[in-house]
């Protein structure tokens, strides 16, 4: 009897652990689509910084459809494996791109863009600073040139 209620105990805290340990994930996918609205009114160009700022990151990647190469790069931390896993499954959609806001190669936060909302396929490259700047032009993102 005191062998189950130990055993029962340690089962406890170990699933306790598991659900605060699940709580805690820092990576999460996060909503641009009001601040895409906002700035698609202005049609100028644009900081990227701009598109998402609550927290602190240095670089942008945007991943178009069928892109699981950069969707898989592994020089990019993204700490918990189910961001990897949801950012792969973006890409075997069209109707989506998904932009990763990085701290110098670690994921801080990814956003799942509908492509009716804002079209950030037609991008000339995949990688861009946070000050580096875009144009969104009836709903299509565009590189200012």
């Amino acid at each position: 009897m005191k062998k189950k209620k130990i055993l029962l105990t340690i089962l406890t805290v170990i699933l306790l652990v598991a659900i605060i340990w699940c709580i805690n994930i820092p990576y999460q996918e996060v909503n641009v689509t009001d601040s895409l609205k906002s700035i698609q009114k202005s049609g100028t160009c644009l900081a990227v910084h701009e598109l998402y700022k609550d927290e602190d990151w240095d670089t942008m990647i945007v991943i178009k459809p069928y892109d699981s190469r950069t969707a898989s790069d592994e020089k990019i931390d993204m700490g918990y494996a189910g961001d990897r896993d949801a950012i792969l499954d973006n890409t075997l959609y069209d109707s989506i791109c998904t932009l990763l806001f990085l701290k110098g190669n670690k994921l801080v936060a990814f956003s799942s863009i509908y492509r009716n909302v804002i079209d950030f396929s037609k991008l000339g490259k995949t990688t861009y600073k946070s000050t580096e700047s875009i144009r969104i032009v009836n709903k299509t993102a565009i590189d200012c040139q």
